[in-house]
């Protein structure tokens, strides 16, 4: 008899399994947010929580990876936007605004972090540098049970959070107190103490079972035009920590930034905050106009940048800075030329100017923010050892100086950390690296749904207060249900309801497949909404 031959009665009897090709298997991916994120959070994850109403395991899982949420929710550049599926049905999720609404409940609540083992371990780890980095690795390394100590040559921990965002833009009683939750696990902290200097860098090796270096980039590039000298003239960098730590500053009526990046757009905005007419020389080009070399837009933020604009600062790109113009000992301008060429022949940044095309613009100080450099001096002993137990993370080891960044450099060298200590290499995530694009999700399921935007506060230029207005619980909640949760199933039962030979069989904590009546048809992968199935041979 053949095998496809039927007999009257239960279907039962026949294992359909046996003529598959295909099966369906349930794998959980890593959602293009999280590829993205430079903190590797599992945001699927805490959205959902939060699109569940469950604040604290929200914020709890959230700080797995990052915790800065508070203030990574409002000057994070947030990539993991830029990667969101949702955008190709309406818009991206606001996933930097359910962050920073987290991070600010749990600082309303008195939400404290947790240790992840109690046992503590005797091995002593010391931190060089309280930025984003240091701070995160410390945080890391204190849950899992080991005395940190963290040294800064500032007064005041924070790295450039501190010294180098304005106020407007991350408020300071915001980044101490996610910086006093981190520290009340027990971490010290050694303010006023310069590793080669105050503290001897041998005097560490011998107490310490590691180092972690975290010193970031503070130090500024020098203008090399025809005029060095630092009458009128003033560093990015510079000129912010003054103004964060409300040093008086006198503005001229004219000042012109040069650079793109965001230390130049948040110097400019500074400056308009302190009266004067501003101008930034920029040598990129605009966002949206370039698709070739990924260095030929300003890499300032465009939310940064339309925010500038709105404030009444002028940009004028691509342009250069050919000669600084004195009357006496006093600036009284520029002289400028157009961008000929961004890079040179390998690739590296290096404008060059276009002769002929030189114009003046009138400025009482040129405010330079053309980049900044690792100032290694007394640390020259540790940066050159190759000890494994000597790990450099975060701006001063060559990542993209942005805080996400270091932030999760400061997860991996905490791992790393651990790894070295014990022998044990680290185990991260169990999620697949697979790619989840907007072709492996099932859009109908999906309704169209507006983005809800925190609100800009309109008279903004007399004071250094806080700009942008958070969301608030309905738009939240409203928010983290948007997300389309690419490649996590969610449960949705479609797989259980639209298997023809009732295949599928639904548990608690998810679905699993018998196999002896699954014939592979693909209905299930087809109907799931967020890619979570894959039919492989």
């Amino acid at each position: 008899m053949s095998r496809l031959s039927f007999e009257a009665g239960s279907s039962v009897a026949y294992h359909t399994g046996d003529w598959r090709i295909l099966r369906p298997v349930y794998k959980d991916k890593w959602p293009p947010c999280s590829q993205t994120c430079p903190a590797s959070e599992d945001i699927q994850a805490w959205l959902a929580l939060a699109s569940d109403d469950q604040w604290q395991a929200a914020w709890r899982k959230l700080t797995e990876r990052n915790p800065f949420p508070a203030v990574m929710g409002r000057i994070c550049y947030h990539p993991c936007e830029l990667s969101c599926n949702r955008k190709h049905l309406d818009s991206a999720v606001n996933i930097h605004g359910v962050e920073r609404y987290l991070g600010d409940l749990a600082l309303e609540q008195g939400w404290r972090h947790q240790p992840l083992n109690k046992k503590q371990q005797t091995q002593q780890v010391a931190v060089v540098g309280a930025g984003p980095a240091g701070l995160s690795c410390a945080f890391q390394l204190v849950r899992r049970g080991y005395p940190v100590t963290v040294f800064d040559a500032r007064s005041a921990a924070g790295g450039t959070l501190h010294s180098g965002i304005p106020a407007y833009r991350l408020p300071k009683n915001i980044l101490r107190r996610e910086i006093d939750a981190i520290l009340a696990l027990g971490i010290q902290l050694h303010l006023d103490t310069r590793i080669g200097e105050q503290r001897s860098a041998q005097s560490l090796q011998e107490e310490f079972a590691a180092i972690f270096l975290a010193i970031g980039e503070q130090q500024p590039r020098i203008y090399t035009g025809n005029d060095q000298s630092g009458h009128s003239i003033m560093s990015g960098v510079d000129f912010l920590r003054r103004i964060n730590q409300g040093e008086p500053v006198k503005m001229p009526r004219h000042v012109a930034v040069i650079g793109g990046g965001n230390t130049a757009i948040d110097a400019a905005r500074c400056a308009r905050r302190l009266g004067a007419e501003v101008t930034v020389v920029c040598p990129q080009d605009p966002h949206g106009t370039q698709h070739g070399h990924p260095g030929a837009e300003m890499p300032a933020s465009f939310e940064e940048v339309i925010q500038a604009e709105a404030e009444g600062v002028r940009l004028s790109y691509r342009l250069g800075v050919s000669r600084l113009v004195r009357s006496g000992e006093h600036l009284s301008g520029l002289q400028v030329a157009r961008v000929d060429q961004l890079h040179d022949r390998h690739g590296q940044f290096a404008p060059k100017l276009f002769e002929g095309t030189e114009e003046f613009l009138s400025a009482g100080l040129a405010i330079f923010a053309i980049g900044q450099e690792v100032d290694w001096h007394g640390l020259e002993r540790l940066r050159d050892s190759e000890d494994s137990n000597i790990l450099i993370g975060g701006d001063a080891a060559g990542k993209p100086r942005f805080a996400a960044t270091a932030v999760g450099s400061g997860y991996q060298a905490a791992m790393s950390i651990i790894a070295c200590l014990t022998g044990i290499p680290p185990v991260y995530e169990q999620h697949e690296k697979a790619e989840v694009s907007i072709n492996d999700l099932n859009l109908s399921y999906y309704p169209q749904s507006v983005r809800q935007e925190g609100g800009v506060v309109a008279d903004r230029l007399h004071d250094f207060d806080e700009v942008i207005t958070g969301l608030d619980k309905t738009a939240v909640t409203h928010e983290a249900g948007r997300c389309l949760s690419c490649g996590v199933c969610f449960q949705c039962d479609n797989c259980w309801h639209f298997c023809p030979d009732a295949a599928v069989i639904k548990q608690d904590a998810g679905y699993e497949v018998d196999n002896d009546y699954c014939k592979g048809c693909g209905i299930c992968a087809q109907e799931c909404p967020c890619g979570h199935i894959d039919m492989v041979t």
